[in-house]
């Protein structure tokens, strides 16, 4: 419990932060993707499983699959490293690189899905078959398609679209209070 108030006060922190520069007497903004890799990772923490894939967590680490090209260049290490040394949940990075239609992603418990497979998101969508996976893109386009988060700018921040149908079907529940940070929520 502890836990989900201190990552809901760094979700709520981190999500105020606007995506601009800022003089260079104050220190480095925080780069996009650093903070989506944030999000990601928080996201993690938000949604709950169905105890079948709960159970089938093998180290406990959870798993966070990149399929097409990552836009979080050495982002994603770096909170991995981060996560280890400071004893929380530990996660799991698998980069799949360009989508093909074999690609196996029932490891994953979050599958972000980049840019580039844009013209791809229906078949990723529905090569999932409503498996217990949290989809993620940063495309407003994504959730029309069948993905649960698209990331978007909204007012200089980053912020979120949810499609719970599609998390229903998966058998995932997200958490009210990412529920509540969200710009939209799609029922």
């Amino acid at each position: 419990m502890l836990c989900s108030i201190i990552f809901f006060c760094i979700f709520s922190f981190v999500s105020a932060v606007p995506l601009q520069r800022v003089s260079y007497a104050q220190p480095p903004p925080v780069r996009e993707y650093e903070l989506k890799a944030v999000y990601l990772y928080n996201f993690l923490q938000f949604v709950q499983w169905p105890e079948t894939r709960r159970a089938a967590v093998k180290d406990g680490a959870m798993v966070i699959g990149i399929v097409g090209d990552s836009p979080f260049g050495e982002a994603l290490a770096a909170l991995q490293a981060d996560v280890r040394r400071s004893g929380m949940r530990p996660v799991r990075i698998i980069e799949y690189g360009p989508y093909q239609e074999q690609m196996d992603f029932s490891e994953c418990h979050l599958l972000f899905v980049g840019l580039s497979e844009k013209g791809n998101f229906r078949r990723i969508i529905a090569r999932l078959k409503d498996s217990p996976v949290l989809t993620v893109a940063d495309s407003e386009n994504f959730v029309a398609a069948g993905g649960m988060i698209s990331l978007v700018q909204n007012g200089g921040k980053i912020r979120w679209i949810i499609n719970r149908a599609a998390a229903d079907r998966a058998g995932l529940r997200f958490s009210a209070q990412l529920l509540s940070i969200a710009v939209r929520v799609i029922e």
